[in-house]
């Protein structure tokens, strides 16, 4: 009837965020217009948390993963979402487009924390990046005492996590070089807590960092490979794993098992799988039957093999470059990407299902989306 009155339903607060906190990053970014109570929902930190853990738990059935790849039109950086399950992927979608410098050279990206990337230069060009949200911060320079110039811009590492503990915070991980002799005593460290817009230094490792390896996160710990310089190079001394916690800010070495078979850093990466760190080989030699991959259990500060996947399953394509990338689990099934990213196989213990992705990357990581923001 024309003269009748709509009536307005009045949705419970708590059936109302049961409901939102199901909806994904971009859905709710719209929702947020609808009215000031849902804005206000949507942008408290209790639901944000809530929400957070929800995407985490989905990581189980499904796993999204982003691709970054090099885009001149707007000088930037263009980045691709696939979610994939068990049975393949469900779907590949553009994110909207990093612009976070002025040009490429030199640049490096840290792997996620609850959503945030850091993207950064040898120049000490920090932005931090929520790619669902565009939220975009640029941290402040450290401005250390110490030249980085010439070859020395390879020797920078920086990442980013959340410290474990009651009130729980996100900081930023910096190591660099003060020496171009790169000794062991040369590695120095800085931290940057989101909450205080700060950095400041913390006690240095007793050792080099590997450079080249990216900052992994987990449970409150940062990890990196720890290189040492001195001779004799022996495996025992030379190759550990760096563990910083961010809540104390302190450094622990952990022994690496010889059983790999590596002797340097170089030969070896790592990932997060199942929640525990792993490590595994670089690159997978003619005469590799298997390709091992090695959990930590950090209680007991020992290794285990987590999984030994048969490589003759794999088609010889797959192989090309000899370089296998373990990127995360999906029930039973390990998701294995190739050297160029353009294969990609789901392989548990009881069969082997093989795919190709549309694109080719420079770099994926595995990857869930959040409301976190880039201001704590």
């Amino acid at each position: 009837m024309k003269g009748e009155k709509r009536r307005c339903v009045n949705v419970p607060q708590e059936i109302l965020q049961e409901i939102l906190v199901k909806l994904p990053v971009k859905s709710l970014a719209r929702f947020k217009a609808v009215s000031r109570e849902w804005g206000g929902t949507i942008e408290s930190k209790y639901f944000i948390e809530k929400h957070n853990r929800y995407q985490k738990s989905l990581q189980v059935g499904q796993v999204r993963i982003v691709s970054f790849s090099k885009e001149k039109r707007y000088n930037g950086l263009a980045l691709k979402n696939m979610l994939v399950s068990a049975s393949g992927i469900i779907h590949v979608s553009p994110c909207l487009p990093i612009r976070a410098f002025n040009r490429f050279d030199g640049y490096k990206i840290s792997e996620p924390c609850d959503g945030l990337i850091c993207l950064y230069t040898y120049s000490r060009i920090f932005n931090l990046v929520n790619p669902a949200t565009t939220s975009r911060r640029r941290i402040p320079d450290p401005t250390p005492p110490y030249s980085f110039s010439g070859r020395h811009e390879v020797y920078t590492l920086l990442g980013i996590g959340r410290s474990n503990s009651v009130s729980p915070r996100y900081k930023i991980v910096w190591f660099f070089e003060c020496d171009i002799k790169r000794v062991n005593k040369s590695t120095r460290c800085m931290v940057f807590a989101l909450d205080s817009n700060t950095w400041r230094y913390v006690d240095p490792p007793h050792c080099r960092v590997y450079y080249r390896h990216s900052l992994i996160h987990l449970d409150g710990v940062m990890y990196c490979f720890a290189d040492y310089m001195e001779e004799p190079r022996l495996f025992e001394q030379d190759v550990k794993l760096l563990a910083f916690d961010l809540h104390t800010e302190t450094f622990r070495s952990i022994s690496i098992t010889p059983d790999i078979g590596c002797k340097c850093c170089h030969e070896l990466s790592m990932c997060v799988l199942n929640y525990r760190i792993c490590i595994f080989k670089s690159f997978v030699d003619d005469q590799d039957c298997f390709f091992k991959i090695w959990g930590l259990d950090i209680d007991k500060r020992s290794w285990e093999t987590m999984y030994s996947i048969d490589l003759s399953c794999f088609p010889p394509e797959f192989k090309v470059g000899k370089r296998i990338i373990p990127m995360a689990t999906i029930n039973d099934y390990v998701i294995i990407s190739s050297f160029d990213r353009t294969i990609w196989v789901l392989y548990s213990s009881k069969s082997c299902i093989l795919y190709h992705t549309p694109f080719a990357c420079h770099l994926v990581m595995s990857y869930f989306e959040t409301l976190v923001s880039t201001y704590q």
